[in-house]
């Protein structure tokens, strides 16, 4: 096999584990096994985060060690028509120069940093330092992973992060933020002697909330809001369940609520009104949005009239979409929420939320927001999963000798950028604050969705850079 060829083999076989947030056992001891294969030092802790260790090449053993990263889980989306077994193995799909998973997501966040460092740590033809290949849990609910990592674990203080989107991007900086669940306790009553229906807010392209949040895509459940809303104060609908989205950091394409209303065709009427007006405001975004319903036999009780005013007021006023831009670097996001997943139970609604932004006092200022809302919604909000922003460090020899071999490499400059996503970077930086540490990837596209793609050249062109910039961090 060509050494180029190698990572995505290896990625193959990590499509065939099962390994969305917190079920990363499986992949654990693959890591392991892997490295026990070859004879490498490893150790999984008690959240199943795993480190590998491999000596320099003969001569350099005394070289600083170098860090390569990546996290372990993914996020597993299926598609609305997909029969697939989330424990089976993805039924990936090469077509056009790019992989695919046929009707789910396919994992390439993170899965191809994963074989980056599986390949370099399995190479025996790459001079290199010390390597340490650390693959963390729990990135995309939280980051549990890094957040309970020993600070002793690691020897390494540079490090190469395989969890960015774009090829010839170096990113040097990133978003902190925190999850907000809202929680609404229900109460309920008799159904009321009329028809019920079921509509559906579906057909948007959903995505990831800190990459994709500034396209302007579609949120399902606050379109959703605003129907009902409009439904119960123009028709005086009643709301028997509603639910939306699947991960709170993931842009949610679909949503629907079961609801009672007597006049059948001005319901018609309605959804008619803002399906007109939904593929209108998002036509340059998501054309792609429908808005139906359609008569259903349901036989549960309703949410009382108090509780479903309150929850409407969370979906309408939460902040969503872009808070602030960055003014000083140009089309980059400062602040943004998601609103993710909508769930109903016999006990409570609950909406969650993704907040992410590169200033302390904005994600401060957010905080507020969703605490003043909850008092006067009459429900409680847990602020869980604070992660810290990753500053931009003036002075970066790891990032200098990138940019050299990429120019060298290509006869151009790569873009140096900081992202509005998340990125594990900011809780090394927190431990080791003398860290010296960049991220970046080959090209993936519509990651978070069934439509998720890996550029397969791209895949290869990074690969052969990242080798030749192990090869020149021999010291």
């Amino acid at each position: 096999m060509n050494i180029f060829e190698a990572p995505i083999e290896i990625f193959r076989t990590i499509t065939t584990i099962p390994r969305t947030s917190g079920d990363e056992k499986r992949i654990g001891e693959y890591l392991l096994a892997f490295a026990k294969e070859r004879g490498l030092d490893a150790e999984m802790d008690s959240v199943y985060n795993v480190v590998i260790r491999k000596p320099g090449t003969k001569g350099y053993e005394a070289s600083p060690t170098l860090v390569l990263q990546s996290h372990t889980d993914m996020v597993y989306i299926k598609s609305e028509s997909s029969v697939h077994d989330y424990n089976n193995p993805l039924n990936i799909v090469e077509k056009d120069g790019f992989l695919s998973a046929s009707g789910t997501s396919l994992g390439a966040d993170n899965g191809i940093g994963m074989a980056y460092i599986l390949a370099l740590l399995d190479s025996t033809d790459v001079p290199h330092p010390p390597l340490e290949g650390l693959f963390t849990t729990g990135e995309e609910t939280g980051m549990e992973g890094v957040t309970n990592l020993s600070p002793t674990l690691l020897k390494g203080r540079r490090m190469i992060n395989l969890d960015s989107e774009w090829e010839g991007a170096f990113t040097v900086g990133c978003a902190g933020g925190n999850m907000p669940t809202f929680t609404r306790k229900a109460s309920w009553e008799a159904a009321p002697n009329c028809k019920s229906f079921k509509i559906t807010i579906s057909g948007l392209q959903g995505g990831h909330s800190g990459v994709e949040i500034h396209k302007g895509r579609g949120n399902a459940i606050r379109l959703l809001g605003r129907v009902l809303f409009a439904a119960n104060i123009k028709l005086g609908a009643r709301i028997g369940t509603l639910s939306g989205g699947s991960k709170m950091n993931a842009i949610p394409d679909r949503a629907e609520a079961v609801l009672f209303v007597e006049d059948e065709c001005a319901l018609e009427a309605l959804i008619e009104e803002y399906n007109a007006a939904f593929k209108y405001e998002l036509s340059g975004s998501d054309k792609g949005v429908s808005l139906t319903m359609q008569a259903c036999d349901f036989h549960g009780k309703v949410l009382n009239e108090r509780v479903l005013q309150d929850v409407l007021a969370l979906i309408l006023n939460i902040p969503v979409n872009v808070q602030t831009m960055n003014m000083h670097l140009t089309d980059l996001v400062e602040s943004s929420n998601n609103i993710g997943v909508l769930a109903c139970t016999d006990d409570a609604v609950s909406i969650a939320c993704a907040i992410r932004s590169s200033v302390v006092t904005l994600k401060s200022f957010m905080n507020d927001q969703m605490i003043l809302l909850a008092k006067t919604t009459n429900s409680e909000v847990c602020i869980e999963n604070d992660y810290p922003e990753w500053a931009f460090a003036v002075n970066s020899p790891l990032r200098d000798k990138a940019i050299e071999i990429y120019e060298k490499k290509y006869g151009k400059q790569p873009e140096v950028i900081s992202i509005h996503a998340g990125l594990e970077c900011g809780f090394f930086k927190a431990v080791y604050p003398d860290m010296d540490m960049i991220s970046t990837g080959p090209n993936l596209y519509d990651v978070h969705t069934p439509m998720e793609r890996l550029d397969i050249v791209s895949a290869k062109r990074v690969y052969e850079w990242l080798v030749e910039l192990v090869a020149a961090l021999i010291e």
